[in-house]
C-alpha cells in the first residue's frame, strides 16, 4: 500500500490507516514518505472536512488519535541531522483548545528540517508561551488554535509581548483550521502556514530574515 491510500485511510478515519503503516515500513517503505505524503496529507484532509462542516469536533479528535499512532510508529525511522540548528521554536496549542491534532505533525516536520523544537502540549496560556519562549530563549513561538473561540488568545499573547518589550524578541506564527493569513494579518502575527510543509517553510524564511541560521536570540 502507498502513501497516498494510507492518507485516505486517515481521511476517512479508518483504523485500517495504523496496520498499513506498520506493514509499509517492514517492507522498507521511506519513512519520510509515508510521514508527509501519507499522515500529513491524511489529516490535512480531515481538516478540509473539518472546515466544511462534513467533520466535527469527535471526528477531528478521532483523526488526531489515529495520526498520533502512526507517528509513533514512524518516528523511530525518521532520519534525523543534528549537525546544524536552525533555530529554536516553542510550539503548542493555545487556551480552550484541548488537543495536539496538527501542531504534532509540524513540530516533527520543523525537527526534520533542523529546528530544535520544544513541545508545550495543549491549553496553554498565553503567558506560559512568553515564559517558555524566555526559558528556551526561542525564535519563534508556534500557536496552534482550531476552534475559532480560541483564536483571541494568540491576539492576546501578542498583546502581551508588545506591553512587555518583547515583541521584537520572538517571531510568532499561527495555524489550524480556521485559521489564515487574513487572521494572521488582523492580530499582528507574523506568519501564517496552512500545513507542516509550509510551516517549515515559513520558520525557514523568518529565521532568514532576522539574519540567523543558528538560534540567535535576545
Amino acid at each position: 500500500m502507498n502513501a497516498s491510500e494510507i492518507a485516505r485511510l486517515i481521511g476517512d478515519l479508518d483504523n485500517q490507516a495504523i496496520s498499513e503503516v506498520e506493514k509499509a515500513l517492514n517492507e522498507g517503505e521511506s519513512p519520510l514518505d509515508l510521514l508527509q505524503q501519507g499522515v500529513i496529507r491524511g489529516l490535512e484532509i480531515v481538516g478540509r472536512k473539518f472546515e466544511s462542516g462534513d467533520y466535527f469536533l469527535p471526528e477531528l479528535m478521532a483523526g488526531g488519535k489515529i495520526t498520533e499512532t502512526c507517528i509513533a510508529l514512524i518516528n523511530p525511522h525518521l532520519p534525523r541531522d543534528d549537525s546544524a540548528k536552525v533555530g529554536v521554536v516553542v510550539i503548542g496549542a493555545v487556551q480552550g483548545d484541548l488537543h495536539d491534532l496538527g501542531y504534532g505533525l509540524v513540530a516533527k516536520q520543523l525537527e526534520l528540517a533542523g529546528f530544535e523544537v520544544h513541545q508545550l502540549g495543549v491549553d496553554i496560556p498565553p503567558m506560559t508561551f512568553i515564559d517558555k519562549a524566555k526559558e528556551f530563549n526561542a525564535d519563534i513561538i508556534g500557536l496552534s488554535a482550531f476552534l475559532i473561540t480560541t483564536i483571541p488568545k494568540c491576539s492576546i499573547l501578542i498583546e502581551y509581548l508588545r506591553d512587555m518589550g518583547l515583541r521584537d524578541c520572538f517571531q510568532v506564527i499561527i495555524g489550524g483550521a480556521l485559521t489564515s493569513q487574513e487572521v494572521a494579518d488582523e492580530i499582528g502575527a507574523d506568519g501564517w502556514a496552512p500545513n507542516a510543509v509550509e510551516a517549515v517553510r515559513l520558520c525557514r524564511n523568518l529565521m532568514e530574515q532576522r539574519g540567523a541560521s543558528v538560534s540567535t536570540q535576545q
